[in-house]
């Protein structure tokens, strides 16, 4: 009995070992997992990564910043990103638009304009048969973002809306945007009609420098008379709250821009703004809601303020030659060289990010340059070009002088020129038709010598040979 208590004992105390050996391997396993699960990754290191390389944090998808006069890019979130532009398509019909026709001009709203918009578009009621002018419809497409006038634009400029888009993405690779495809005018959603916030930049770039594209994003508020059809006003208020002085997002610097939204494109945003002499586009796509307008004004406040001057060039570092000739009727008369240096030292104001190291010298300097030119006369420039963004130039001038010949003397010249010309001309022939003479003379000669000396060895062969002569017959006179 007291043997199997001592063995019971011994059971309990073993299984209360196993118990606590179990429940503290459990521990330890549990608390190492916790440490590993603690430990930074390679994915959180990536994240750490982007968010350092991104210090704006950006609410948008897709986003750039770029120097509205260089193209230089300042700032890029995935600027390369297909995305879906929504209306900031407008912004290329309306550049096409201006290109294209005349303020004055008279657009008439076809059925196809009017009635073949999808559901859901943005519109300003326009009627069939109803007439605005371009200068009217170009404030409808950029403040109210009107599709129906988007339509009648491109039947109008193109004859149809397929060969107008045609147009659209031809224009569209002009300007460099080479990841952009266009399938209407306006916008709506379609998975064909893609572009990136660069190529969208790019577009803008290239709007801007049109002074009424300028005008027209920058109003607040226009109104279209009453028409042929409605007898009322319309009364357009801009899309983009950014130019409102009375909206929360108000920006001071903005100039205008362009807004867009579907639902599959999420809110998109191209801008224009300009403080003192520096001039951004912020181009903003698949944002959430108003956070479009915090992320503009983020890549904006951040642009201005990494702009500092940089010396390019120091004038005397730098010397060139350009040949210089006259032109004289259909010639080109050589006068020498001139030597060229730039105007002055080059400096310009320039983001911080841009290494100098890479900016490139391009020359324009015509071959060969026109007289007269002085000492000082612009004869070509230097271009520094910065990943293919020409971002300042200096004219070259001249540091020597030359004149042009007189046109009397040079037309002296000319006739001496010309004299001689047919002198030696004329002594050419005359000396081919003197050796032809003695060429003649002499193979004349050389033939005649030798008849006669062919004549003399049968004259001999006859008397002296095997043949004998026949002899004469005599004449019997009576």
């Amino acid at each position: 009995m007291h043997k199997l208590n001592i063995f019971k004992k011994f059971i309990c105390f073993l299984l209360l070992y196993t118990i606590f050996i179990s429940n503290s391997s459990t521990f330890y396993v549990f608390a190492e997992e916790t440490t590993i699960n603690t430990q930074v990754t390679d994915e959180d290191l990536n994240q750490t990564e982007n968010n350092l390389s991104d210090p704006l944090e950006l609410v948008a998808q897709s986003a750039v910043l770029i120097d509205a006069k260089t193209g230089v890019v300042i700032y890029d979130k995935n600027k390369d990103q297909k995305s879906f532009p929504a209306s900031t398509t407008k912004v290329l019909t309306a550049l096409l638009t201006i290109e294209n026709t005349q303020k004055t001009d008279i657009l008439t709203h076809s059925h196809n304009a009017v009635f073949n918009i999808e559901p859901g578009s943005s519109h300003i009621g326009m009627r069939e048969n109803e007439q605005i002018t371009i200068e009217q419809a170009l404030h409808g497409v950029l403040l109210a973002s009107a599709n129906e006038v988007c339509m009648a634009l491109a039947e109008h400029i193109s004859g149809s809306v397929d060969e107008f888009v045609k147009l659209m993405n031809e224009r569209a690779k002009e300007i460099g945007a080479k990841n952009t495809n266009f399938v209407n005018p306006h916008g709506f959603h379609n998975e064909n009609h893609y572009t990136t916030s660069y190529d969208m930049a790019l577009i803008m770039k290239e709007a801007i420098k049109n002074e009424d594209f300028i005008n027209y994003i920058s109003t607040p508020t226009y109104k279209i008379p009453k028409t042929n059809i409605v007898d009322e006003e319309r009364i357009l208020n801009n899309s983009n709250k950014l130019i409102l002085k009375t909206s929360p997002y108000y920006y001071e610097y903005c100039v205008g821009g362009k807004t867009g939204f579907t639902n599959e494109a999420g809110n998109t945003l191209v801008t224009y703004a300009k403080k003192d002499n520096i001039e951004l586009i912020a181009v903003v796509m698949k944002d959430e809601g108003f956070k479009v307008y915090d992320d503009t004004k983020k890549l904006f406040e951040y642009g201005f303020s990494c702009y500092e001057e940089k010396e390019i060039l120091v004038k005397d570092t730098y010397k060139n030659k350009a040949s210089v000739v006259q032109n004289f009727k259909d010639q080109k008369i050589p006068l020498g060289d001139v030597y060229l240096t730039p105007k002055a030292n080059v400096s310009a104001y320039l983001p911080n990010t841009i290494d100098l190291a890479k900016v490139e010298k391009v020359e324009n300097i015509p071959n060969p340059a026109t007289a007269p030119i002085n000492i000082g006369d612009k004869v070509g420039t230097l271009d520094f070009v910065y990943e293919g963004n020409v971002i300042t130039s200096v004219d070259l001038v001249s540091e020597d002088k030359i004149d042009i010949i007189d046109e009397k003397k040079l037309e002296t010249k000319e006739k001496l020129k010309s004299l001689l010309k047919i002198t030696l001309t004329i002594l050419k022939y005359a000396l081919i038709a003197v050796i032809a003479f003695f060429v003649i003379l002499f193979t004349s000669a050389f033939i005649v010598r030798n008849i006669i000396k062919y004549r003399r060895a049968k004259r001999r062969r006859y008397r002296y040979g095997t043949k004998k002569l026949k002899p004469m017959k005599k004449n019997n006179r009576r």
